[in-house]
């Protein structure tokens, strides 16, 4: 089995982002785009079907995102809210950008499982800023990805599992394969943590290394 790189707390993954905009001048969206990249492409060695579940947020952009490098003929993307331009900007740019290409973007529920058997469902509904218990919808929606029939792949963490304390709060996706950014998240090592990650993929963000 693999090793896992050393994981770092939510405080961190943030510290990386902010110091990428702040000191390097990486635009958000970039970074987004980056992540989204990374996540088609392992997506896409799981099939050739896609359904996208996405949250509010930027976890949600990163899925948004990812379903132009999927190909959008190819996914069904599910909102659980609409993204808001003056909370989560990138996401919102991302959702504006697939509703203009004329994305097959709901607002709503997913269809039934038994409908999409086979395709691959991808859990962009809540990343690691998550804090409180789920509970209502986005509570069922995540039992209708755990009880999906395709391979199942969440972005960064799984949905509705704590990044620092590896708690699961109230429901959490359990994946197939998970694409974390950077590195693990402290939250993920432990025993039920990596009960729900499956097989992890790191993935860089196009960070600069120093120069040597």
């Amino acid at each position: 089995m693999t090793a896992w790189p050393p994981a770092i707390t939510v405080a961190q993954a943030r510290a990386i982002d902010r110091d990428a905009a702040a000191r390097l001048g990486m635009p958000t969206a970039l970074l987004m785009e980056n992540a989204a990249r990374s996540v088609a492409e392992t997506a896409q060695g799981l099939g050739s079907r896609f359904i996208i579940l996405c949250g509010a947020g930027n976890n949600g952009g990163d899925g948004l995102a990812a379903a132009r490098h999927l190909g959008l003929e190819r996914c069904a993307v599910y909102l659980l809210k609409a993204p808001d331009p003056s909370r989560a900007p990138d996401a919102a740019l991302q959702h504006a950008i697939l509703t203009r290409a004329g994305a097959d973007v709901r607002l709503g529920a997913p269809s039934e499982v038994d409908a999409d058997h086979g395709a691959v469902w991808i859990d962009a509904l809540f990343g690691t800023g998550l804090g409180r218990a789920l509970e209502g919808e986005a509570k069922r929606w995540i039992h209708r990805f755990n009880a999906a029939g395709g391979p199942k792949l969440s972005v960064d963490i799984p949905s509705g599992l704590h990044g620092d304390s590896g708690e699961v709060l109230g429901a959490a996706c359990k994946a197939d394969v998970t694409v974390t950014f950077v590195a693990p998240k402290v939250g993920m090592t432990t025993a039920v943590g990596k009960g729900l990650v499956g097989r992890l993929v790191v993935a860089g963000l196009g960070l600069p290394t120093p120069a040597r």
